[in-house]
């Protein structure tokens, strides 16, 4: 599997951000994980698309949203007109007071939603050409890029993602507390080293009552919920796409056996990880 990794002195000076068309794509792979941000303007494209352990099919006028580290499977992809936002989460946390702003939306970060957004036609040519502005700056830039783009991608991530939360269903909450972001980012980085409420409230100085309040504020789920739908997810699509026997899956997850391992797995999807792993395969 192909990793990429952000560029940021691309343009000689460091540039947290980056953008692509349909004529830049010889990059692409067949199976691959970014190791940063990608926002995908697909005015025209056709066939199937895989994220994680979601497969879709693609269409005209339609918005992808993949965060770092997901596994994306676009063999069986056909882009014929496009606009690639890339940036990585720092980009905007030097720009904005508040830290981990990317973890803010969820369009990115909801489990559970698709991580696509359709769009009708003026609406969609409308963030398009914005998309295609941003692409514009960074192929002039000047002594106020950095500013300029940080204004564009805030304003239209912040669209997206009112969007995205109206097409389904979710709550968004802009002023979410600074520890709610660092315990999703710490989620999203440390879910193969941490699995207990009580650690995560220790990692981020906490106690476990008001991590509790904080997940049940902001997402209706107790922080046990969170963490072990978080890890599921993880460990199911290590299972399909890693060649690791299941001892070494078990162990890199920080179980204590294998056998603990299986019970978890089996508690949580009412299979073991062989018919998981089968499951998966069809």
């Amino acid at each position: 599997m192909k990793r990429l990794h952000f560029e940021k002195r691309k343009y000689g000076k460091e540039l947290l951000i980056d953008a692509a068309n349909e004529q830049d794509l010889e990059f692409v792979d067949d199976v691959m994980s970014l190791s940063f941000y990608c926002l995908a303007f697909l005015k025209r494209a056709s066939g199937s698309y895989q994220l994680d352990l979601y497969r879709f099919e693609l269409a005209d006028q339609l918005v992808l949203f993949i965060r770092p580290s997901q596994i994306n499977v676009v063999s069986g992809a056909q882009f014929d007109e496009c606009t690639l936002l890339f940036f990585e989460g720092g980009f905007l946390d030097e720009f904005f007071v508040d830290r981990n702003f990317i973890f803010k939306f969820g369009c990115f970060h909801s489990i559970g939603p698709p991580p696509f957004l359709t769009l009708d036609a003026s609406t969609f040519r409308k963030y398009y050409e914005l998309a295609g502005e941003i692409k514009s700056e960074i192929g002039s830039l000047t002594a106020d890029s950095h500013h300029i783009l940080r204004s564009l991608i805030y304003y239209l991530l912040m669209r997206l993602d009112q969007r995205y939360a109206g097409q389904y269903g979710l709550v968004r909450n802009p002023a979410v507390e600074a520890k709610f972001l660092e315990f999703q980012k710490l989620l999203f980085s440390s879910i193969r080293r941490i699995k207990q409420v009580e650690e995560y409230a220790n990692e981020l100085n906490i106690s476990r009552v008001h991590l509790n309040k904080l997940c049940q504020r902001y997402l209706s789920k107790t922080a046990t919920q969170v963490i072990r739908e978080h890890l599921i997810t993880e460990i199911k699509k290590e299972l399909k796409y890693s060649e690791k026997d299941f001892a070494e899956i078990a162990y890199e997850f920080n179980f204590s056996a294998p056998s603990n391992f299986s019970r978890f797995v089996k508690q949580m999807t009412g299979l073991s990880p062989q018919e998981h792993l089968a499951g998966l395969s069809n």
